[in-house]
């Protein structure tokens, strides 16, 4: 099954990679050292998975690197200039050998830049395919996964057993003549292509996992187990990745109690909470580390996020009704494939209090009785949680704040049960937003 997701959930979340110096999920993991490697981190990161057979085999694949990665090494320069030498039109059609004589006297009296691109690609070519090979070929196989014993194969298949085995011929050789340049660049763009293709595919997948391990050691993130038992989530020291010295919290949901209703005053953590929550799902779906000292989750078929929804001006939506569209996509998306990971984040913002506290309460009162899918939702309006307290599948956490001589502190630590602490006009207050005001009057 294709794992659900949407637009607003990945600019909620910061998924996707921004401008250079923004912060993205994405971007957290990308330590790739070519170009095809970043490609194949792409195919990876925005495509999570519902199988959880393959996704265990996928962390294994990643623990090998983890111990193992050390032995491959790609250096950019030289992977640039290989795609770059691949990506030139002028392929050759046969081999002849008076063309490469002209061609390399032809260079001789005017340095031409195409013989210098087809020079440098086959040299760099031939070094990485001889140190890929040399690291595949002594590669501790002991315990490795099936994925890794699979790709040795092949790549031994390819350099032992096709013609391409050539280029071990050449690995010591600083020069080339210019039948030799000819010959190889023939065989490399026309001839053994394909075979090229599928070692550098391999390539590429491993520096997309080697990233990935680099991440984990650098963060200090774990690797997520997984529960085969539905509407299971259980994290140890969960934080939202962009932190630096974060406060950690453990949270779970259980099949009995799967709706959480979360408060707080302002600034105090919630939003960036359900962030950290979401990107976890996220993560543990592709396999991949997450932001936890330990975490342990069932299988979704999506993740389904409403954190900083938008007024939708060209279609005339006001802010709440883009909000009631929201909630009636997300209950339509539980109908079809169920078993979802559902994030609100400050329900229903856009209305009266009125407005807000019904229309809140009989939308987690109905979210309540759906057995099917997970459910954290924060909200400023507390009367709802007290209605909810009769439904015995929600739960209820909160973020307070102390306030000390008229300053409030804040845990960022959840605790249970339900706050009416505010410190709007403190904010207000601090920003000296009413006397801004009187300042303009005079």
């Amino acid at each position: 099954m294709i794992f659900t997701i949407d637009k607003q959930t990945i600019i909620d979340l910061e998924l996707k990679e921004k401008n250079r110096g923004e912060n993205s999920v994405f971007s957290l993991f990308n330590y790739t050292k070519t170009n095809g490697g970043k490609n194949q981190l792409e195919i990876f990161f925005y495509n999570p998975l519902t199988d959880i057979d393959f996704l265990e085999q996928r962390i294994q694949v990643l623990k090998y690197f983890q111990s193992s990665g050390s032995q491959y090494r790609f250096e950019k320069e030289c992977f640039d200039f290989i795609e770059f030498y691949f990506n030139q039109q002028n392929i050759p059609n046969r081999f002849s050998a008076s063309s490469s004589i002209f061609k390399a006297i032809r260079n001789i009296f005017k340095t031409r830049n195409d013989y210098y691109i087809i020079q440098r690609g086959i040299k760099h070519l031939i070094r990485a395919l001889n140190d890929f090979y040399s690291s595949i070929s002594n590669s501790n196989l002991e315990n490795s996964p099936l994925y890794i014993s699979n790709c040795r194969t092949k790549i031994l298949e390819i350099f032992e057993n096709t013609p391409l085995k050539i280029v071990i011929r050449f690995k010591d050789r600083k020069t080339l003549n210019p039948l030799e340049l000819g010959k190889l660049d023939f065989y490399f763009r026309k001839f053994y292509l394909s075979h090229i293709q599928d070692i550098l595919e391999i390539i590429y997948e491993f520096d997309a996992f080697i990233s990935v391990v680099n991440a984990k050691n650098k963060l200090g993130f774990s690797f997520p187990g997984y529960s085969r038992e539905a509407n299971v989530y259980k994290a140890q020291g969960l934080y939202h990745p962009f932190l630096h010295n974060p406060i950690t919290n453990d949270f779970e949901f259980t099949p009995q109690k799967n709706v959480c209703f979360l408060t707080g005053p302002n600034m105090a953590g919630k939003s960036t909470f359900l962030k950290s929550l979401s990107i976890s799902v996220y993560l543990s779906h592709l396999g991949f580390p997450v932001p936890a000292t330990k975490l342990t989750t069932s299988i979704f078929n999506g993740l389904l996020t409403t954190i900083n929804l938008p007024d939708n001006i060209n279609k005339g939506y006001s802010h709440f009704y883009n909000e009631v569209l929201r909630v009636k996509y997300v209950a339509e998306k539980i109908n079809q494939v169920g078993n979802l990971f559902i994030v609100f984040d400050e329900i229903f913002r856009g209305t009266n209090v009125k407005d807000a506290y019904e229309a809140s309460l009989a939308v987690l009162s109905s979210f309540s009785k759906l057995k099917n899918s997970l459910f954290a939702v924060s909200t400023h309006i507390i009367e709802v949680g007290e209605q909810l307290k009769k439904h015995h599948s929600v739960f209820f956490k909160y973020f307070e704040a102390n306030v000390i001589n008229g300053i409030p502190h804040y845990a960022f630590t959840l605790n249970d049960g339900i706050t009416d602490e505010r410190i709007g006009m403190y904010i207000l207050a601090k920003e000296k937003v009413i006397e801004t005001i009187e300042q303009g009057i005079k």
